[in-house]
């Protein structure tokens, strides 16, 4: 599958850790999501001041604004016909400074989705699962997909589906009690920490394929939903 975003650059935002915050349908609402840590710390989406410097950027180490899950179109056909189940869209992992890191995940799930990561290589010959127009429409990139999907750990999640339990509630949303079962966010982080690539002295970036799933009878009726993507330093 091959998908195309074409968008303005912003300067980067480098900090310790980034969490970007992706509208999937609609207009984001006003209410507030909070990252839980495997520590149990609660982290707000704001930057942390620390010697180290890791953060998210879409295709080609370009600014996060690149990064648009706005436009999914859960009724897309192949020239046979055949409705797809998902789509591709890849980021970038960088900074400085570290040996490896996790990922980690929070999202909402009104429309059903399932996400996937996977590590992928950039390249400028034709092929890949993903091709990316840079945000000044000068270079044309391909990623290719390595390997199986990273391996997450759900910290919250319900037995025998993907929807959120309760566990967490209070460290989301504090004693506010009137929430939907829908918008309490299931959190995930990899299994394992990743290794830092294409290293440039202390500087490094890793290229990664997120992969959105729904399913076959989804249509575009979507709803609201809001997906976190964070970057961890570290083993933990």
């Amino acid at each position: 599958m091959t998908d195309t975003k074409q968008n303005k650059i912003l300067p980067s935002k480098k900090t310790w850790i980034i969490i970007a915050a992706l509208v999937l349908a609609a207009a984001l609402g006003g209410t507030a999501f909070a990252w839980y840590f495997f520590q149990r710390e609660v982290a707000a989406s704001a930057p942390i001041d620390s010697p180290m410097s890791i953060y998210i950027n879409a295709s080609h180490q370009e600014d996060i604004i690149n990064l648009d899950l706005s436009n999914i179109d859960m009724e897309r056909t192949d020239e046979l016909g055949n409705r797809y189940n998902y789509q591709d869209f890849a980021f970038t992992v960088q900074g400085e400074a570290i040996a490896d890191f996790k990922l980690q995940l929070s999202y909402t799930t009104n429309n059903r989705l399932t996400f996937e990561i996977y590590q992928a290589t950039e390249g400028t010959g034709a092929g890949g699962q993903y091709t990316y127009y840079s945000a000044d429409e000068d270079a044309l990139y391909h990623y290719t997909i390595d390997g199986s999907a990273l391996p997450l750990r759900y910290l919250n999640a319900q037995a025998g589906n993907l929807l959120a339990n309760n566990t967490l509630h209070t460290q989301t949303y504090g004693s506010y009690a009137n929430v939907h079962q829908n918008a309490e966010p299931l959190y995930a982080q990899t299994v394992s920490a990743i290794p830092v690539q294409n290293l440039s002295g202390i500087n490094f970036h890793n290229f990664f394929i997120l992969r959105v799933r729904w399913p076959a009878d989804k249509l575009n009726d979507k709803e609201t939903d809001v997906l976190y993507i964070a970057a961890r330093a570290g083993t933990a």
